[in-house]
């Protein structure tokens, strides 16, 4: 005899899509009282870590005011840690401002909510700054750490933290999202749900700014130019791209970089014969092109080229976080697929 699985009814209000083993743990948590003093929401970008933390924060903090709803005094009570614009590293001061004004009283007696984001940038002495603080808890303090990777933050401070990860959502559910929710044509949002390769807010935001889509699309473009030119052509195609991305900071050339190990893994996802797992579906005629430069390799050669140019691009991001110049690393790609 079949049992019946009763979807669990939240008694909170959340984000609309993924992460739900997720939500119903925090709304679990919330309706039991039974919190953490510091979380780590761990995950790649634009899976909706910071959508849960401000959710989880809202939610919070009205419960338990009870009777007083009052909904304008909620940020007094929320305050948010990022790294400065420029800056490599979350700054001692910047730490020591953000627990000052988590050690304020709260309005109307509530909790208070401290969410860093980016918080394996934090410097040495700011994380240390920050464990003083979480081994000396106080009441109605809670603090959410958001960051790319677990491992890159302090052991000590995960010991003291409920971590929770944040996966990839299937293509199916992003791809409903897009069309029931959003109302997109079933062709585009196919094309973007694959092109978010797992994170629904990525989704979203191409949905949402054309501009933000183009440029994805026009980075990946480019890489896959390159396998059809010469040297000089290449940083042709690659100064005329640059110049509608204004200042190259170290972020942005980082963001370029990862797009273009997307566009590589397609090319090895093609090399292999499985279309069906590309990300940039838009762009099928550009990688067809950019694969027949590959014509003269057998497959396994193929694809062995290809793992040397995905390895090269993950080397220069670490270039990247050694201060190299970002104009520099990103023509490394030029002279050495």
């Amino acid at each position: 005899m079949s049992q019946t699985v009763k979807q669990y009814q939240k008694r909170f209000e959340w984000p609309e899509i993924g992460n739900d083993n997720l939500i119903e743990f925090l709304d679990r948590s919330l309706f039991q009282k039974k919190l953490a003093q510091t979380y780590i929401f761990a995950g790649p970008e634009d899976l909706g870590k910071s959508t849960m933390a401000l959710a989880f924060a809202r939610n919070l903090i009205l419960s338990d005011r009870q009777e007083v709803r009052d909904f304008s005094s909620v940020n007094s009570d929320l305050h948010i840690l990022n790294r400065e614009p420029g800056k490599k590293n979350i700054s001692i001061e910047a730490v020591r401002d953000f627990i000052k004004m988590l050690s304020l009283s709260s309005f109307l007696n509530s909790y208070k909510i401290g969410i860093i984001k980016g918080a394996e940038t934090l410097s040495s002495e700011a994380a240390s700054a920050l464990l003083k603080t979480l081994e000396e808890p106080r009441d109605k303090v809670i603090i959410i750490l958001l960051t790319s990777s677990v491992d890159l933050l302090l052991p000590t401070i995960v010991s003291r933290s409920q971590v929770l990860y944040f996966y990839p959502v299937s293509f199916d559910i992003i791809y409903d999202y897009l069309v029931k929710e959003l109302n997109l044509k079933r062709g585009d949002a196919k094309d973007l749900a694959a092109l978010a390769a797992g994170r629904p807010l990525l989704a979203a935001k191409f949905a949402e700014d054309e501009v933000l889509y183009t440029r994805q699309l026009e980075a990946a473009r480019t890489f896959l130019a390159f396998f059809n030119l010469n040297i000089p052509d290449r940083l042709s195609v690659l100064a005329e791209f640059l110049k509608g991305e204004g200042a190259l900071s170290a972020d942005k050339a980082a963001g370029i970089l990862e797009i273009w190990q997307r566009a590589a893994r397609d090319l090895a996802l093609n090399a292999v014969n499985c279309p069906e797992l590309i990300q940039h579906t838009a762009l099928n005629k550009e990688l067809d092109i950019a694969g027949a430069c590959l014509s003269s390799l057998n497959s396994e050669e193929a694809l062995r080229h290809l793992c040397k140019i995905l390895d090269l691009l993950s080397m220069l991001k670490n270039y990247l976080a050694a201060n190299v110049a970002p104009n520099l690393v990103l023509e490394q790609v030029v002279y050495n697929l």
